[in-house]
C-alpha cells in the first residue's frame, strides 16, 4: 500500500511540475510575443496598439528624466513626439535577455535600439537602452508593462 501511495505522490509531483512549467512557458511566450509586437506596432505607428503593452496605472523610469506614471500620460508624449514632421523613429526587435515568471508577475531584462531620422532618412542618433520590465498578469489574463524601467548602454 506505501508504495502505491508514494508512486501516486511521485507521479502527482511530476504531473504538477509539468503543469506549472507549461504555464509558465506560455506565460513566458505571451510576454515574449507582446515585447516583440511593440517595434511592429510602433514603427506602424499604430499607437493604439503601441499602448496597449502598457497597464494604465504603468510607471515609466528614464535617466535624467521625472517619472512617467500612468499610460495615457506616457501615451500622449509618445503621440506628441511621434507627430513631429522633423524626425521620424524607428525600433529594433528587442533583445530579451531574461524573463522570470512568478504568479502574476514577470520581469524581463531586455535591450532596445532606437534610430532617429531627421525628414531627408538620415539617421541623426541611435539611442541604445538596457530595460528592465515588471509585469502583471490583469484580469483579463494578458500581461501588460506595469513598470518599466531604461538605462542608457554607456
Amino acid at each position: 500500500m506505501r508504495r502505491l501511495v508514494g508512486g501516486a505522490l511521485s507521479l502527482l509531483t511530476v504531473v504538477l511540475a509539468a503543469c506549472g512549467q507549461t504555464t509558465t512557458t506560455s506565460d513566458r511566450d505571451a510576454i515574449v510575443d507582446a515585447l516583440h509586437g511593440f517595434p511592429r506596432d510602433f514603427n506602424a505607428k499604430d499607437l493604439d496598439a503601441t499602448c496597449a503593452l502598457f497597464s494604465e496605472d504603468a510607471v515609466f523610469r528614464n535617466p535624467g528624466q521625472a517619472p512617467v506614471h500612468g499610460r495615457d500620460t506616457y501615451c500622449a508624449g509618445l503621440r506628441e513626439r511621434l507627430s513631429d514632421p522633423a524626425r521620424s523613429y524607428h525600433y529594433d526587435e528587442p533583445r530579451i535577455h531574461e524573463v522570470l515568471v512568478d504568479g502574476d508577475l514577470a520581469t524581463v531584462s531586455l535591450s532596445w535600439t532606437l534610430a532617429v531620422r531627421d525628414a531627408a532618412g538620415a539617421v541623426i542618433e541611435t539611442v541604445e537602452e538596457d530595460g528592465l520590465d515588471v509585469f502583471r498578469r490583469q484580469p483579463d489574463g494578458t500581461w501588460r508593462i506595469h513598470i518599466s524601467h531604461a538605462f542608457p548602454v554607456e
